[in-house]
């Protein structure tokens, strides 16, 4: 029954720092005549003046908000979620619409993700996958992926859904280290031939966003205990029990 400990990757760092990347430069009226433009400027001026922080990609799905101020600055009021078909340094495209609540200049727009991958924040499943790579604060998503089995023996990414049944709240300091475990028992499907040998042990397990073997993002991961977790035949369940998958940010 192996568990293990994580540490925040690259995808998900990514997530929570940067994610403002403009502000509204023109207001729009709230059920205004059908847009097909939201013009934009720097978050730095309020949207004033030049140019996004970053141009949004085709099929990037953006959140905008009108924020707060002082104390309630991250407080958001009016939010809607638009897919941006194509844009410029001043300028997002989007579908024809009526815009729903209204647009102020200064409306901040956050970068959710691509409708084809939606980043670390909003993701409704977690595909659990092991690793012969050994794990350290070095590894690379490469090598992980790397050192995943293949589709023979039966092996395939756990799909778990990503929700508070699943994951309840951290418990830990606002500083230090905090931690979030598993509240159900989770099983891999049976092996139907070797994973791994005793030479090659798998030795690291990590979260994905898509459940491609070898491919995806990976959002966490972390070093098996023991680290001698072998699967060299068929009828063996990797399972994971209630609290045994323990990540932690530190």
């Amino acid at each position: 029954m192996p568990s293990v400990g994580g540490f925040a990757q690259t995808l998900l760092l990514d997530d929570l720092f940067g994610p403002a990347i403009g502000c509204v430069r023109t207001a729009i009226s709230a059920a205004a005549t059908a847009q097909t433009t939201i013009n934009t400027g720097s978050t730095a001026t309020g949207g004033v003046s030049g140019n996004m922080d970053a141009t949004p990609a085709n099929n990037t799905i953006v959140l905008i908000g009108t924020p707060g101020s002082g104390s309630t600055q991250n407080q958001l009021s009016n939010v809607a979620a638009f897919v941006v078909s194509s844009s410029t340094a001043t300028a997002m495209t989007i579908p024809s619409q009526s815009i729903g609540p209204a647009r102020a200049v200064g409306d901040f727009i956050f970068r959710v993700g691509l409708t084809t991958q939606t980043g670390a924040v909003f993701l409704n499943t977690l595909y659990i996958g092991v690793s012969t790579q050994a794990w350290s604060n070095t590894v690379t998503d490469a090598n992980l992926k790397s050192g995943e089995p293949t589709s023979s023996g039966s092996y395939a990414r756990l799909a778990v859904l990503n929700n508070p049944l699943t994951w309840p709240v951290a418990t830990g300091p606002s500083s230090g280290i905090s931690t979030i475990q598993n509240n159900v028992s989770l099983s891999m499907a049976t092996s139907t031939a070797a994973w791994s040998t005793t030479t090659t042990a798998l030795a690291s397990l990590f979260f994905a966003d898509a459940s491609t073997l070898g491919g995806g993002n990976i959002i966490w991961s972390g070093a098996l205990s023991p680290a001698t977790n072998i699967v060299n035949g068929s009828g063996v369940t990797f399972s994971y029990a209630s609290g045994a998958l323990a990540q932690t940010l530190q």
